[in-house]
């Protein structure tokens, strides 16, 4: 795993195993989801060796993480604005770092501060990795971890999809546009197969936390 800086962002750090990663790893886009960050982290690292080649960076907005507000230092919610002809460095130094790269699959990593449930975004092309998914949600209820049944956030024109045991399948049609998302973004530039995007719950312990994202890491991306 060799670690990089962006040349123009140097506090933008990310990490690339093997010449041709078909895997990419965000977390760290709001700053009040910043305790999700060092359990990604931990994790990367515990399975680098058996995980498949890949680019992971640790935290997509820095400024935001640093301040730990949703919003960075200029006032963005990356997670809005992610566009390609978006003028936010935080923005444009993340899609270099993509330049050049297809991924079979995309996994962001968030944490929802209001929830103690746990929730996945699958918007995926792959019936593997959703069954792997759906295994990973039935081990985890097993384990006493809450999944969210109902909406994410309907107060958030971006969001308000149902989930169901703590799922929400998604197929996107093939054209479709960028919502200033940053998964959505690299669906639409055909730079992905597959997005995941695991909601951590907020209102929970760190170790419960640091448990559903070392057993993600295990039972869908290893």
């Amino acid at each position: 795993m060799i670690r990089k800086m962006s040349e123009k962002l140097p506090e933008l750090e990310y990490f690339i195993k093997g010449t041709n990663p078909k895997l990419l790893i965000h977390s760290g886009t709001h700053g009040d989801e910043f305790e999700v960050v060092d359990f990604v982290r931990k994790a990367v690292e515990k399975y680098e060796n058996i995980l498949p080649d890949f680019i992971f960076v640790p935290i997509v907005s820095p400024s935001a993480i640093k301040n730990k507000t949703r919003l960075n230092k200029n006032g963005h919610d990356l997670n809005r604005i992610f566009f390609s002809d978006s003028t936010e460095i935080e923005v444009t130094e993340n899609i270099k770092i993509l330049d050049g790269f297809d991924f079979d699959l995309v996994v962001s990593f968030h944490e929802d501060p209001e929830f103690d449930e746990y929730y996945i975004y699958d918007e995926g092309q792959s019936d593997l990795i959703s069954s792997k998914v759906l295994k990973h949600i039935e081990k985890l209820n097993s384990l006493n971890v809450k999944l969210l049944n109902g909406v994410d956030d309907p107060s958030d024109p971006h969001l308000g999809h149902e989930f169901k045991n703590g799922y929400a399948k998604f197929d996107h049609p093939e054209g479709r546009e960028a919502d200033g998302t940053a998964t959505l973004w690299i669906y639409s530039e055909k730079r992905a197969k597959g997005i995941l995007v695991p909601e951590i719950p907020g209102r929970v312990s760190l170790q419960k936390k640091e448990l559903i994202v070392d057993t993600f890491f295990v039972d869908v991306l290893c």
